[in-house]
């Protein structure tokens, strides 16, 4: 894709309002969680590997969602 295409792609979009959307989304979902796994000791939560799988697995989505932008990201 060249320059021009994307930066018309990318003007149909109000990315500001996309961004502020996706955040308060992942906040709120992150705010569920907590509160779910605060008040329901019985819950089985994710020892440390489990949750160094489940951060692998987001980023090898996110590596086939998009492998132009993505290439050699971790999580530390």
């Amino acid at each position: 894709m060249d320059f021009i295409r994307i930066i018309k792609k990318i003007t149909n979009l109000n990315i500001i309002e996309e961004i502020v959307d996706l955040n308060f989304q992942l906040l709120r979902t992150q705010l569920i969680l907590e509160y779910i796994l605060n008040n329901n000791s019985s819950l089985n939560k994710p020892n440390a590997n489990q949750m160094k799988s489940i951060d692998d697995n987001a980023i090898t989505s996110l590596q086939k969602k998009y492998p132009n932008l993505i290439d050699g990201l971790e999580y530390k």
